[in-house]
């Protein structure tokens, strides 16, 4: 790995906050430091000095120490009245008097801490860049556990469990930490979580069902595709306010250890999408092995499903995977995957939603959003017959795409009835199909001038019921009940027959999708 100047800085900040630990009486007057403090020095009057470094001194030192405008640590002394107008550093008094050397040596030990830290992450990203070998080099600087979660919200790394972690089981295939369903959908139907996600900077966060805060950090790619975060619990050490800057500093690392980490990993590879990739395209895979593991997260059998695939431009894996991540961020308790050209997505619905409208919307709205079209099943309740809803999503986009191409999700349902009839012909073609009494009344309009074909159609579609029927036609009752009789003196129908008005009915629904493909009847 080429290596890169990842060297960390420090600021009065953090030299501060890092104080905390062996000297609890000091007095912060904070500054606008750059970070740019790498060391530690005595002043005692010289001419020159380092803005690189922060200056121990006297109060007897402190007027020209002020004049130099350098980062100082004064020890002694009363509390400081105005800073100069023209200092613009920071400085820390420690009232109480000190030995000067085992301060010297405190602060000596913070940038050494710092040092090292530093050095360890760039030689640990040499080596291929090791989350966990990443995580523990920097215990010692954030004094929490610390988590890296994949864009699913799995634990790919964490470190020493304390009381009051949230209990996480392994993933089998993979080692991560799955997260529990309950807390998934805790998570994923909350707005405020969901903001989250779309911060560059390191933010403080305190869920509404922790007592602790966290700090976090989300983690992109160069091209800014999300691939998970950093999360800190504060449940061994207060958080300090330096170690926002700090967690992005290790963010870089963590960035390209993620990278190092997905080398050999396909989305389809990791536990939720590995497990429903097998169901799709595995012939030999043990079902009872994956229903037991998808029930460990939480999609039991008997929850409700629902199922909707996409055929993507080209064979893209980086445009892919980002569709996948934006699908996840909104779907939920959901999850989406790729093979090639198509995308799945499956969502498990919570145990009292049997709607699907509101996941369809969503669909349509990621659909507009990514430029692809999808196409959805209906709602079931089995998980391990996905593969049939999945085909079933398809003949929904394939069929659908059709009949409104501007629609950007064709659930199957809105287009079931369609393809049911556009299928039920078997090989008789069109005119064979259809009732005969349709091509009678078509040719005796034709030649008589009647409208027996309109008449009959709007009669069948208004439930045989004559007045909406009249109404509909613009007439008057008797003159329908004549046409009727009629119609059925010319065809020898009989209109009081269920099955014959079944027939009539469908019949002329298969005309009409017929006449969408331009099939003259």
């Amino acid at each position: 790995m080429k290596k890169e100047n990842l060297r960390l800085f420090l600021n009065m900040q953090m030299v501060a906050d890092y104080m905390d630990d062996r000297v609890s009486d000091y007095i912060f007057y904070r500054g606008n430091d750059p970070m740019i403090l790498e060391d530690v020095r005595l002043y005692f009057g010289q001419q020159e000095v380092s803005e690189r470094c922060v200056y121990l001194t006297r109060p007897e030192y402190l007027k020209t120490a002020l004049e130099k405008n350098c980062a100082l640590i004064l020890v002694g002394g009363e509390p400081l009245a105005d800073l100069p107008v023209f200092f613009s550093r920071s400085v820390i008094q420690i009232p109480a008097e000190q030995s000067l050397w085992r301060i010297m040596e405190l602060i000596q030990n913070i940038f050494s801490l710092f040092r090292t830290w530093s050095s360890d992450l760039n030689q640990i990203l040499l080596q291929g860049g090791d989350l966990a070998a990443l995580c523990d080099a920097s215990a010692p600087v954030f004094h929490n556990p610390i988590y890296i979660l994949d864009h699913d919200n799995n634990a790919v790394v964490r470190t020493t469990y304390v009381v009051g972690m949230m209990t996480m089981k392994p993933d089998p295939n993979t080692g991560n930490l799955l997260l529990p369903a309950e807390r998934r959908n805790m998570l994923y139907h909350s707005e405020e979580f969901l903001q989250t996600y779309k911060t560059h900077t390191a933010q403080y966060w305190t869920p509404s069902w922790n007592k602790h805060r966290d700090i976090y950090i989300n983690v992109f790619d160069e091209h800014q595709r999300y691939l998970g975060r950093i999360l800190i619990n504060e449940l061994q050490s207060s958080l300090k306010a330096s170690q926002l800057r700090l967690l992005e500093y290790f963010c870089q690392f963590v960035e390209k250890g993620f990278l190092h980490y997905k080398a050999n990993r396909r989305t389809s590879e990791l536990p939720l999408q590995k497990l429903l990739d097998s169901l799709l395209f595995d012939p030999s895979c043990d079902v009872e092995m994956v229903q037991e593991q998808l029930g460990r997260i939480g999609w039991k059998h008997g929850d409700g499903y629902l199922a909707a695939c996409a055929a993507l431009p080209s064979v893209d894996d980086a445009r892919a995977y980002t569709i996948c991540l934006d699908i996840i961020e909104h779907a939920g308790d959901g999850v989406a995957f790729f093979r090639g050209a198509r995308l799945y997505t499956v969502f498990h619905l919570p145990q009292s939603e049997t709607n699907a409208e509101p996941y369809y919307a969503q669909l349509h709205e990621l659909g507009l959003k990514d430029g692809i079209r999808f196409g959805a099943s209906s709602i079931f309740f089995n998980i391990l017959r996905l593969k049939e809803y999945v085909h079933q999503a398809s003949i929904g986009l394939e069929y659908g795409m059709k009949k409104d191409p501007d629609q950007y999700c064709q659930p199957f349902p809105h287009i079931a009835l369609s393809y049911l009839l556009r299928n039920s012909v078997g090989e008789l073609d069109l005119h064979t199909a259809c009732s005969a009494s349709l091509r009678i009344l078509r040719k005796n309009d034709r030649e008589k001038g009647s409208d027996y074909y309109n008449t009959l159609r709007e009669y069948i579609r208004s439930n045989c019921q004559p007045v909406q029927a009249a109404k509909i036609l613009f007439l008057h009752r008797g003159t329908l009940t004549y046409r009727l009789n009629k119609i059925c003196e010319l065809t020898g129908l009989d209109l009081n027959d269920r099955d014959t008005v079944l027939y009539l009915d469908l019949s002329f629904r298969i005309v009409d999708l017929y006449q969408e493909e331009n099939v003259q009847f």
